[in-house]
């Protein structure tokens, strides 16, 4: 017994010998296990994302700051360090391109493309041929700027096509990555790789070095994308109150009055049904002439510009009329207005003081500066003016007005606003600024005349200062999601790169393979390996780190180092397990209203898909 405590106190005097050596080893597991409790309340959303990054921020902080001034011998990082996420050319570039994107979205620059989109027969063409413009596009510009000129189209697009799925988004950014893969500037990942060779001396990629295999790659990852992402996202459910609302919008058929053009199609051809079912998704329930009105079809009527069309469609079909002057249509307006107009659905309840008077009577337009586009009342059917038509309680009226008058009028006791239905009309001149400034940043950096970060923060100083949106529509595009995820993960890259970490991973992976002779198995195992990682580390640290590994291991093969940067500069690409994986994801999380576990579900089997599709590679291509 006596000899037993001896031992202990003897173990016991050797502490302070054995902490300095054992501190930072704890250190460098303590980020392992960070990395580990991060990604698991990540995936399974126990806490927030923003509570779940925060925390980690606040680990690292008490892990690499408050600790080392009372152990000499850990490993140190300022918090200034830890801190810089915040303040990242990365974070600020997707910021800036954010709020980039809404300017395009709001105003309805690119509501031509998702027009031209929406007339295809099904929503599947048009996925295929938003998906292949993405790809293409994005082997010669960068990827980011090509999912936020898209993610407007694709969200425009499936309102008029009336789908819920998700999945496109996602898929989209999954697209775009690939697509980037396909060339030598298609993604800043794939220049780091060439350039980590250039400084090691080595012989470099060429421009189209990596398209045949890319392309391989990316043609697998696209069919992956249209029939197997589609299912693996189709359990996803949108919140009750969403899918609530949804379904109203759907079920609302409103009754609008439009105004024929002198440049209409109809001016000169007879009332008849087949005429007007050139108006999709709409009906013409009544013809006005002055006093005279009649339902269609009337053959001996001829149309003239000035006539009126009562037109029955749902909320969505009306305001794309609104905004279109396909078919000579003109709705309400409002004179004298320069200001951006928005729509809105105000429900008269039954003790209004409107009830049982006509917006004529009450002098609508000119006691609240607001016009009334359509009335929806249920079953029964209206076949007068709106503007003569007595309201009645439970009459659901979609008022335009600007953003200012359309407030106050929700002020009005004998209105009731319905909640979430106010939707921005497009403004064609602010659309052509909003255009013309997202083409010069696209220009500008594609061409290398300034980084992507400056032309991001550049363009979106300017549709704030130019008044394409206002200061407080630019801060709502902003997600604070994005803003702490991408400033935690630059932390632990961070706590990586100091501890050691990511070394201590590339040792263990020479360790497991160093028995391995033959190379078409070794690339393979190694793609996997690098392309794990880089939904953990940055795409970029992942490219860095691990080329010069890459030739290390071709050198011991005896075996030309190109096949294994090739691979590295796939795998790094291979981010799709993660939305912090690849800053195209953190741009559709928000607007696809996604989940981190919904990446995890759909991204890693694509992993496994890339890797499968290397593998072949690498046995008929690489070492044939």
């Amino acid at each position: 017994m006596q000899g037993g405590l001896f031992f202990v106190f003897d173990r016991l005097a050797l502490l302070p010998e054995l902490v300095p050596t054992l501190v930072p080893q704890l250190q460098i597991f303590s980020v392992f296990a960070l990395i580990v409790v991060g990604l698991y309340f990540y995936a399974s959303e126990r806490l927030s994302m923003e509570v779940t990054a925060l925390l980690l921020l606040c680990s690292l902080l008490v892990l690499f700051v408050v600790l080392p001034p009372f152990l000499s011998t850990a490993h140190k990082l300022s918090s200034a360090t830890l801190l810089s996420g915040f303040a990242s050319p990365a974070l600020l570039t997707v910021l800036g391109l954010l709020v980039i994107g809404e300017a395009l979205a709001s105003t309805g620059a690119l509501s031509f493309v998702s027009r031209g989109l929406s007339r295809l027969p099904s929503y599947g063409l048009a996925m295929l041929l938003l998906l292949l413009a993405t790809l293409l596009l994005s082997a010669f510009l960068n990827n980011i700027p090509v999912v936020v000129l898209f993610i407007p189209v694709l969200r425009t697009l499936m309102e008029r096509k009336s789908q819920e799925a998700r999945w496109s988004m996602m898929g989209m950014s999954f697209a775009s990555v690939l697509g980037g893969m396909t060339t030598l500037i298609g993604s800043s990942t794939n220049l780091l790789v060439a350039g980590a060779l250039v400084a090691m001396g080595r012989e470099s990629l060429g421009f189209f070095a990596v398209t045949l295999p890319g392309l391989c790659i990316a043609g697998v990852g696209l069919v992956y994308i249209l029939f197997a992402l589609p299912l693996l996202l189709s359990n996803r459910r949108e919140g009750w109150r969403q899918r609530k609302l949804q379904s109203a919008r759907k079920g609302k058929r409103f009754v609008a009055q439009f105004t024929i053009t002198g440049d209409s199609p109809f001016v000169g051809k007879a009332a008849s049904v087949r005429l007007f079912s050139v108006i999709e998704r709409a009906m013409v329930v009544l013809v006005q002439r002055g006093e005279v009105s009649f339902s269609p079809p009337k053959l001996s009527f001829l149309l003239r510009a000035g006539d009126v069309l009562l037109i029955s469609a749902s909320r969505r079909r009306i305001d794309e009329l609104v905004e279109s002057e396909e078919h000579g249509l003109l709705a309400p307006q409002l004179s004298g207005v320069e200001e951006e107009t928005v729509l809105a659905e105000f429900f008269v309840p039954p003790h209004s003081s409107f009830v049982g008077r006509s917006l004529q009577d009450l002098r609508f337009r000119f006691r609240y500066h607001c016009v009334v586009l359509g009335l929806e009342r249920g079953a029964r059917r209206m076949l007068r003016n709106l503007t003569s038509t007595k309201l009645r309680a439970g009459d659901i009226a979609l008022v335009q007005g600007r953003t200012s008058d359309v407030r106050a009028l929700g002020q009005v006791r004998d209105l009731v606003a319905v909640e979430d239905s106010i939707h921005k009309l497009p403004d064609a001149e602010r659309a052509s600024v909003a255009a013309g400034i997202f083409t010069l940043c696209i220009l500008a950096a594609a061409t290398g005349m300034a980084p992507i970060s400056f032309c991001a923060i550049f363009g979106a100083t300017l549709v704030i200062a130019l008044d394409v949106i206002s200061l407080e529509d630019a801060v709502r595009a902003l997600d604070r999601k994005i803003v702490l995820v991408i400033a935690s993960a630059i932390a632990l890259a961070a706590a990586l790169q100091v501890t050691g970490g990511d070394s201590l991973l590339a040792k263990g992976f020479l360790f497991a393979t160093q028995n391995a002779a033959h190379p078409p198995f070794v690339l393979s195992c190694f793609f996997l390996f690098v392309a794990l990682l880089s939904n953990v580390i940055s795409t970029k640290a992942a490219a860095v780190l691990f080329t010069p590994i890459a030739v290390a291991i071709a050198d011991r093969l005896g075996v030309s180092h190109i096949p294994f940067a090739i691979a590295v500069l796939f795998a790094a690409n291979c981010a799709f397990a993660t939305p912090i994986g690849y800053q195209t994801n953190l741009l559709v999380m928000n607007a696809g209203q996604y989940r981190f576990s919904d990446f995890l579900r759909a991204g890693l089997p694509l992993i496994l898909v890339c890797w499968g599709c290397f593998t072949l590679l690498c046995y008929v291509y690489f070492f044939s």
